[in-house]
C-alpha cells in the first residue's frame, strides 16, 4: 500500500500518535511513512525525549524559607503587638468608666444624707459627689472578722453604666456592727450601735439622774409610737421647756434616725433644725401626763400608755 500521507500531516498527528490516541487505521499509515522518511522519525524521537525540568538551587530554597520564616514572626509579633494594645485600651476603659478610682470621705467633696428605720431596722445613704463630669459606684461588703459593714465610693467618668454623680444604698442593720467609711488606708465610722442609745432621765427633787441607757431599737421604737399616736390638745407650737416649772419629769432622747453630712453644702435651715431641742419631756399635770418637745404641739398620753412606758423603765433601769 502506497503511502499518501505528507510530512506535514505526519508531524501534526505524532503527538496523538505516542499518547496512543490515533486509530488502527491511522497508526499503520504514520508507521508506513516513518518507515520510508528519516526526518519524521528523528521529528518523533524528538518529542518522545523526556523534558529535563530546570532545578531550583538550593541557595534559593533555603532564602524563601527564610523570607517565609520571617514573614511569620512579623505577623506573630503584629500580632501580639495588636492585643497588647487591645489589652491596654480594655484596661483603660474599665478603670474609667466600670472599676473606678476609690475617694475617701474627708478627701472629696461628698455630701449625704442618711436615715435610719427603727422599725425594718434598715440604715439608708443617699448621696452625691460634687462635680459635673462625674459619677459615682457604690460597693458594700462585711468585715466579720473586725465586726464592721464597709462601704467604698468609686468616682468613675459618666456612660450609660453609671450616668450620674448620685449613689444611694439601704442596708439591713441590727446594731451589732459598725457601718464604716472605708479608704485605701484609712476609714472613718458612721455609725455604731453606742451612736443610737436610747436614753431616758428622770428629774426629781432638785436632781437629774439617768435611768435607762442602752441601744434598744425596739424600745425606742415603742415609745416613739406612743409619742406619735398621743392626742394633740394643743394647737399652738410649743416654745423651749421650762425646766423649773415641775418638780418631777422624764426626759426621753430618742437615738438619731436621720443626719446630713457635708464639706461643700450650707443649708441655713438645716442648721436651724439641728438647734432645735429634740427631747422630749414627759410630765404630769391635774392628773393627766402629758409630752412635750419644742417646735410641736402638746400631746397628751394616756393612763395605760403610761403605764406602758413605766413597766419598760422598771425593766431596762440602770441598777
Amino acid at each position: 500500500m502506497k503511502n499518501t500521507l505528507d510530512c506535514n500531516i505526519v508531524r501534526d498527528m505524532l503527538p496523538l500518535f505516542v499518547e496512543n490516541l490515533t486509530s488502527e487505521d491511522s497508526n499503520n499509515a504514520i508507521q508506513q511513512h516513518l518507515e520510508q522518511c528519516e526526518y519524521c522519525r528523528k521529528y518523533l524521537e524528538n518529542i518522545q525525549k523526556p523534558i529535563d525540568c530546570p532545578t531550583v538551587p538550593k541557595k534559593e530554597i533555603d532564602y524563601m524559607r527564610k523570607v517565609k520564616h520571617s514573614f511569620k514572626q512579623r505577623a506573630y509579633i503584629l500580632s501580639g503587638v495588636i492585643t497588647i494594645f487591645c489589652i491596654i485600651l480594655i484596661g483603660i476603659f474599665l478603670r474609667l468608666f466600670i472599676i473606678g478610682t476609690p475617694i475617701f470621705i474627708g478627701d472629696a467633696p461628698i455630701n449625704y444624707e442618711w436615715n435610719y428605720d427603727l422599725d425594718s431596722k434598715v440604715y439608708w445613704i443617699h448621696g452625691t459627689i460634687e462635680g459635673t463630669k462625674t459619677s459615682a459606684r457604690i460597693k458594700i461588703y462585711e468585715d466579720k472578722k473586725n465586726n464592721q459593714i464597709k462601704i467604698k465610693i468609686y468616682e468613675i467618668m459618666p456612660s450609660v453604666f453609671y450616668s450620674n454623680n448620685q449613689f444611694s444604698i439601704k442596708i439591713p442593720w441590727n446594731g451589732e456592727a459598725d457601718i464604716v467609711w472605708q479608704g485605701k488606708e484609712s476609714q472613718q465610722v458612721i455609725t455604731g450601735s453606742e451612736y443610737l442609745n436610747f436614753s431616758i432621765s428622770e428629774f426629781q427633787k432638785g436632781d437629774y439622774q439617768n435611768i435607762v441607757d442602752l441601744y434598744d431599737v425596739n424600745g425606742a421604737s415603742m415609745i416613739k409610737k406612743l409619742y406619735d399616736n398621743a392626742t394633740e390638745v394643743s394647737s399652738k407650737v410649743l416654745m423651749s421647756f421650762d425646766e423649773e416649772k415641775y418638780d418631777k419629769y422624764f426626759i426621753i432622747s430618742f437615738p438619731l434616725t436621720t443626719g446630713i453630712y457635708s464639706e461643700w453644702i450650707k443649708d441655713n435651715k438645716a442648721s436651724q433644725k439641728e438647734e432645735m431641742d429634740d427631747r422630749v419631756f414627759l410630765y404630769q399635770e391635774d392628773g393627766q401626763y402629758y409630752f412635750y418637745k419644742q417646735g410641736q404641739h402638746l400631746k397628751k398620753i394616756s393612763e395605760d400608755d403610761m403605764n406602758k412606758i413605766l413597766d419598760y423603765i422598771k425593766t431596762k433601769k440602770i441598777s
